[in-house]
């Protein structure tokens, strides 16, 4: 206590000592800055004396491996001087640390779940030392909770509790949170320990600032802005990746020194260099996304700015919590705002925030995890029973309602896919599991993963690792690199500017060198839009109706009277206040926008509904809207209309089609099915175990079934009161500022498919136009060009240009007809003698057709052509060879398009011989 220069214990570690040193399973809820660490650990390196304990006796989980590294200085400052050893466990530790964790087994290890998953799994020597463990500290608990990691920790204290043989005691760390029993259940699974919360009933108050940045030049004056606002050291938080690099770039303009960029997508080495600097008061500010939120040990800082309201509550007091970082601090921030509809959700966050009202924990019960697990257990052991594995699986909080009947099934599907072997009721491992996880990824297959992979929930398979001299810079997206990534661009990443020079897509790595230039393209990560609280619909309508008794101080003046003055608009137009009990529908342009106060799962429920209905009915241009202030799609019609006269059943139906063909159901099947042992193609009926999964969870995470049915209920019943407007208010452009969701092609092919439709295009057109690489672009359309595709194109020469042009096969009669290319199909001379050479596709000879341009287009043309399809076609001609030379080579041709192609090779051989 003298050493550490503390007069006293904090209320919150007063509290924990008399549970703890009890025995009693421990969640321990205090704000930031109260010393919760030590709240646990300190009762426990007390008992850790009294019972001579042997390694491993306590396990400190924490959720970030950038955690790791401040929490195992924090224990080994206590942990030194009682005689006791820490050591640290992830996948950037040192070989040599490693060497001395086995020489030497720790009686402290602090991991996270991924490294205790890859000890029960896989390391058996130091397993044993797992016998030994009494405690578990899990940190950060409330970021674990809402998380698939939650879910596999929460096993895996399960199945550590079997191994030991022994019921240890369990203490959680958490922000302030509700529902905390249902944490306390989470934390505590099957123990037979008494249970004990304990916290700090005072909240700690802030400082706080709602400001909106004035001008139309949003970025330069959102730079200025926080320039004007930045106090050494700040941080600014950003609700994207995308935002975090964009205001660095526009700061980068203003040549302000000591800004720094902090996301997940950056490298561990820049992200550990900007923490480093934090602390050692080297730093300006640092521009971030939620990687700061948690409690990586910066330092002082000394102010929050939030760039645009936060997503939620606990985001908020997360954020806000990172300054003022001590018991007696107080934190310090503001809210930027760049639109009045950011006030508005602002002042809501800020309101529910002083009334202690936070978002309730949602845990689920993710079967990819209990695949993971039940692999886990059998790699184990070898050899298991499905009783045992049945038993530990279900005594997690998260499974303990899961019914013999779906394990078994689930089981079944893993022996099917090869991932498992059945013998009787024994379980062992199958002979696809290491040809999926191997220890050299297999080249041969780009479905294969690293073993390393297995033991992680973090899907990372689906991202390119940017490097520099073999350092790695960062991460992007696949299908961002796919779309738009060409060796010679520049991209922006942590807040530098670099050059690709090489893209490798089997190691999934792209090199790099530092750019000399005056700008480069941001890249758009997945996963960045994160949804709003729903709280927020309910909190904003108080708002809209309590703007003249806002907490003085708190909002700038300005800012509030520019939102009274649109919520004066509503009164102008004798139409209500936003409200969630009325929807106003009005149009612009092309757009049908309902303005309306709703659950941010039910609007993009009822936008995909929507874009469902206009996609089949209009066309796959179509697009929709989602937010909390309401949902549009793109018609001259009003579908909601006709939803209306939808009976229940049908319209349930309806929406899990719409769910089905949702990008956001085939992002998740993708990222889920490789932990099922399915490899390529699902089929909807042979994979039911796990497409079912793949909805459920798209559904838990994006929509809300229920809430959508119960939405239109009230539209039928009268309670949603719907209003027909030719004005436009002003909540229609919040709408209207979310980015459209457009229908999910199935596959590449029908993206191409329905580019190429009404048109003809060269390689060079169609790649700009879709944002696809041109060599595989090329790949493609070859592809879709032979008898077997769905999709069937056919290609001609430009005759005017000398590019090959692509387009849909059926409309290459109309593209003939048409004066687009009237060149490419008028010959010079109709009465000159061609041989048409066919070779049949799977067939060995040629077959020749003597033919003249003016009789291409009769109908008995066709008559003399032998075969359906023709694998390649060229022209001749017996009295000139250089004919043979100058002819075009058609590949994968229909007998119904060959008339058109013949013209179209003998314009432009005449137009070469001719000119």
């Amino acid at each position: 206590m003298n050493e550490r220069k503390w007069d006293k214990l904090t209320d919150i570690q007063r509290k924990a000592l008399t549970p703890i040193l009890c025995g009693n399973n421990t969640l321990i809820i205090a704000p930031t800055g109260y010393g919760k660490t030590e709240a646990a650990l300190l009762p426990v390196l007390s008992q850790m004396l009294d019972t001579r304990s042997s390694p491993v006796s306590l396990i400190y989980v924490t959720p970030l491996k950038a955690l790791i590294n401040d929490i195992t200085l924090r224990i080994e400052w206590w942990s030194s001087r009682l005689g006791f050893t820490v050591s640290r466990k992830h996948g950037e530790v040192p070989q040599k640390e490693k060497n001395m964790r086995l020489k030497r087994a720790p009686h402290i290890l602090v991991t996270t779940p991924e490294g205790l998953e890859i000890d029960l799994d896989w390391a058996s020597k130091f397993r044993e030392f797992y016998r030994n463990v009494k405690w578990v500290i899990v940190d950060e608990i409330h970021e674990l909770i809402n998380s698939k990691r939650g879910v596999q920790l929460a096993v895996l204290l399960e199945r550590l509790k079997a191994y030991s043989g022994y019921d240890f005691q369990r203490i959680g760390l958490s922000a302030t949170i509700t529902n905390e029993d249902v944490v306390a259940s989470f934390l505590s699974g099957s123990s037979s320990r008494k249970t004990t919360v304990v916290k700090v009933r005072d909240s700690k108050s802030f400082e706080l600032k709602i400001r909106k940045i004035k001008g139309e030049e949003v970025w330069s004056n959102s730079a200025r802005e926080l320039i004007s606002s930045i106090e050494p050291p700040t941080l600014v938080f950003t609700n994207s990746r995308f935002l975090t690099e964009r205001l660095h770039e526009e700061l980068e303009k203003l040549n302000v020194d000591g800004i720094f960029v902090h996301h997940s997508s950056i490298s561990r080495e820049s992200k550990s260099n900007v923490e480093e600097f934090l602390r050692k008061g080297k730093v300006r500010a640092v521009i971030c996304t939620k990687t700061l939120e948690l409690g990586i040990d910066v330092g002082d800082i000394k102010k929050i700015i939030m760039y645009r309201p936060p997503p939620s509550v606990a985001s908020f007091l997360q954020r806000l919590g990172r300054s003022g970082h001590y018991v007696q601090g107080v934190p310090r921030g503001e809210i930027l705002c760049v639109y009045d509809f950011d006030v508005i959700e602002a002042i809501a966050i800020y309101q529910l925030a002083k009334k202690g009202i936070v978002e309730k924990p949602k845990i689920t019960s993710p079967l990819d995890v209990a695949t993971r697990e039940i692999l886990g257990m059998v790699l184990q052991t070898d050899d298991v029973s499905k009783d045992y594995v049945y038993d530990v699986l279900t005594k997690s909080y998260p499974f303990r309602n899961m019914s013999r009947e779906k394990f078994d099934e689930l089981v079944d599907y893993l022996v099917k896919n090869n991932l498992l072997m059945e013998d009787g009721e024994r379980l062992s491992i199958g002979k696809f599991f290491f040809k999926l996880w191997n220890f050299n990824k297999n080249k041969n297959f780009t479905w294969s993963r690293n073993f390393s992979e297995f033991f992680s929930l973090i899907n990372s398979n689906d991202a390119f690792t940017l490097k520099h001299n073999d350092n790695v810079v960062g991460e992007i997206d696949a299908i961002y690199v796919y779309k738009h990534i060409r060796i010679g661009d520049v991209i922006r990443v942590g807040g530098k500017l670099w050059k690709i020079t090489r893209v490798n897509s089997s190691k999934m790595t792209i090199d790099v060198v530092p750019a000399n230039a005056n700008e480069g393209e941001i890249p758009v990560w997945r996963g960045d839009g994160i949804p709003k609280s729903y709280l927020l619909p309910k909190q904003l309508e108080k708002v809209l109706r309590g703007l003249d008794n806002l907490d003085q101080g708190i909002v700038e003046r300005s800012s509030v009277e520019e939102v009274k003055k649109l919520v004066s608009l509503y009164a102008k137009e004798n139409l209500p206040l936003p409200s969630r009990s009325t929807v106003i529908v009005e149009r612009k342009d092309k757009e049908v926008i309902y303005t309306t106060l709703i659950n941010e799962k039910v609007s993009n429920t009822m936008a995909h509904l929507l874009l469902y209905l206009s996609s089949s009915k209009d066309s796959l241009n179509s697009y929709a809207r989602a937010s909390i202030y309401g949902f549009s799609i793109s018609s001259d019609r009003d579908f909601l209309e006709d939803l209306l006269k939808v009976e229940e059943r049908k319209l349930k139906r309806l929406i899990v089609k719409a769910i089905l063909r949702s990008p956001m159901f085939f992002s998740v099947l993708k990222e889920i099915q490789v932990s099922f042992g399915k490899i390529g193609k699902v089929d909807l009926k042979e994979d039911k175990t796990l497409v079912a999964e793949a909805l459920r969870q798209t559904v838990s995470k994006y929509f809300s079934i229920k809430g959508t049915l119960k939405f239109i209920g009230k539209i039928k019943s009268k309670e949603i009161k719907v209003i027909k407007t030719d004005k436009r208010t002003p909540l229609a452009d919040a709408v209207l500022s979310h980015a459209p969701i457009k229908p999910w092609l199935l596959s590449v092919y029908s993206l191409i498919y329905e580019s190429l439709k009404g048109g003809a295009y060269t390689i060079s057109e169609l790649s700009e136009q879709i944002s696809i690489p041109e060599k595989s672009l090329e790949n493609k359309l070859k592809q879709m060009r032979k008898p077997s595709s769905k999709y069937r194109i056919t290609s001609f020469i430009d005759v005017d240009s000398g590019e090959t042009r692509w387009c849909v096969m059926d409309e290459l009669p109309k593209i003939v007809e048409s004066n687009d290319y009237y060149t490419s199909f008028t010959v010079l001379n109709d009465n000159e003698t061609f041989i048409a050479v066919l070779r049949q596709v799977n067939g060995d000879g040629n077959s020749e057709i003597i033919f003249k341009p003016k009789d291409l287009l009769k109908d008995d043309i066709r008559v003399r052509i032998p075969y359906e399809e023709i694998a390649e076609l060229r022209i001749t001609d017996p009295v000139d060879p250089l004919v043979s030379n100058l002819s075009p080579r058609f590949y994968y041709v229909n007998k119904k398009v060959l008339p058109y192609l013949l013209l179209n090779a003998v314009a432009y051989i005449q137009n070469l011989k001719y000119s």
